[in-house]
């Protein structure tokens, strides 16, 4: 059962990566990855501008909730060859960003969550 779920996960990534899939230009820090002196390498990802909603200063009543644009950027480390990590930079259709935090899925993608970078 698990190879038949792990095969309808991928599928589906697929799927959406073909549907909602946008060209990337991703470049490792130097820090990060020095081996790779900073070089892009070009992966299909999934960008969303999507709005979450934060509890801020306790949970349930007593919170106070925030709704905060965070864009991320879904995308598969293996299409990479090398795991994305905080520092990195993606750009996608000219504006460039810095990865904040990379949260693997569990099922192959990790899903990144950006700063826009001021345009030079």
């Amino acid at each position: 059962m698990t190879g038949d779920w792990e095969q309808a996960v991928a599928g589906l990534q697929q799927a959406c990566r073909e549907a909602f899939g946008v060209a990337v230009a991703y470049r490792p820090s130097l820090r990060n990855r020095p081996e790779l002196g900073g070089r892009e390498v070009p992966v299909t990802g999934i960008l969303d501008d999507r709005r979450e909603t934060l509890t801020l200063m306790g949970a349930g009543e007593n919170g106070l909730e925030a709704v905060v644009p965070r864009t991320t950027l879904e995308l598969r480390p293996v299409d990479l060859g090398f795991d994305p990590l905080a520092g990195d930079e993606a750009t996608v259709g000219g504006v460039s960003y810095r990865v904040r935090e990379s949260i693997p899925d569990g099922a192959g993608s990790a899903l990144l969550i950006l700063d826009r970078l001021p345009a030079p």
